[in-house]
């Protein structure tokens, strides 16, 4: 017999829970305000009563208990036994029949080393089989790289579209998109794929650190290092390429430049987007996803993009 789970999933929404999972949203995101707070309740409700799915997680033992008694002193939330993740899909359709668009997912700050989106994300899959679910479909910041580790490399996700400025003030009010273009990538995730399965059903993940594919000429960008120690655009700058893959280097820590300056992040987005916007236009898809390290430690996240069969042969 293996070891208990550290993490405990709930399939199901509880009536008592729903305040919690409004709660620990704004924890999350940081947020205030009446829609910030009451739409949120709503979506929650909505999802798992239009055959949708809440997932929620609690702590099995991740802290022990001396640990989150520590913690509940700064914080009385957490002497309870209060979610600690949680993940929302809506049911939806359209002319290539049904799947689940994943709203929304958020994993305790206190939380985010321990792997508790790992085991949404395995529940989910799971909960999709069951269901008949084949895809699902969400969007995510393209320079947040733990989640194109984890939706990319991990989840075995491909994307091919991508919206400028996604999201309407009414969602934006947050520390991480405030005063900035809310870009993000439109995710697909083909349940039923050989690659998926072989991730989730075998373990088998492709070499994260494997540069071997890129070379100066199919790499179409560049970030570099200011004097502060902060990410910004080089002076590469590659369109119109047609070799495949290729490769769209983003920052390793957005948040950190987000914090510095929020203009010097804006042009950095501005930069990358204009990128994903060119190249998946003209038939490439996002299929992998790869960090190289540089011999000074510096890590440098990037996006492997290949072109669709179909496009090859088209002068775009």
């Amino acid at each position: 017999m293996g070891d208990k789970p550290k993490v405990r999933i709930e399939k199901y929404l509880r009536g008592s829970v729903l305040n919690d999972v409004v709660e620990l949203e704004k924890r999350v995101w940081n947020k205030q305000g009446y829609r910030e707070v009451n739409a949120p309740m709503l979506y929650f409700e909505l999802a798992y009563l239009t055959n949708g799915l809440v997932l929620t997680a609690f702590d099995e033992g991740l802290y022990t208990k001396e640990e989150r008694a520590e913690m509940a002193k700064a914080d009385p939330w957490y002497a309870d036994d209060h979610p600690i993740g949680f993940l929302a899909c809506f049911a939806d359709f359209d002319r290539r029949g049904h799947f689940w668009y994943g709203a929304r997912m958020g994993v305790d700050r206190r939380y985010w080393d321990k792997d508790v989106a790992d085991a949404l994300l395995k529940i989910l899959y799971e909960c999709a089989l069951e269901r008949d679910i084949g895809r699902i479909r969400w969007t995510y910041d393209p320079l947040v790289s733990r989640n194109g580790y984890i939706y990319i490399h991990k989840m075995g996700a491909t994307v091919s579209e991508i919206g400028f400025d996604y999201y309407s003030a009414v969602f934006t009010s947050d520390e991480f998109n405030r005063g900035i273009s809310t870009d993000r990538l439109i995710v697909e995730w083909q349940v039923n794929s050989a690659r998926v399965k072989e991730r989730f059903e075998k373990g088998i993940l492709p070499p994260l650190h494997d540069t071997s594919e890129m070379t100066e000429e199919n790499t179409v960008n560049e970030i570099e290092l200011d004097k502060q120690g902060l990410e910004k655009p080089g002076d590469k700058l590659l369109f119109n390429l047609k070799t495949s893959p290729l490769f769209i280097e983003i920052p390793f820590n957005q948040d950190k430049l987000l914090k510095a300056d929020r203009a010097k992040t804006q042009a950095l987005r501005d930069r990358i987007r204009g990128l994903f916007m060119h190249y998946l236009a003209r038939g490439y898809v996002v299929r992998g996803f790869v960090v190289k390290k540089e011999p000074d430690g510096r890590r440098r996240p990037f996006y492997r993009l290949e072109r669709e069969t179909k496009f090859q042969s088209l002068d775009l």
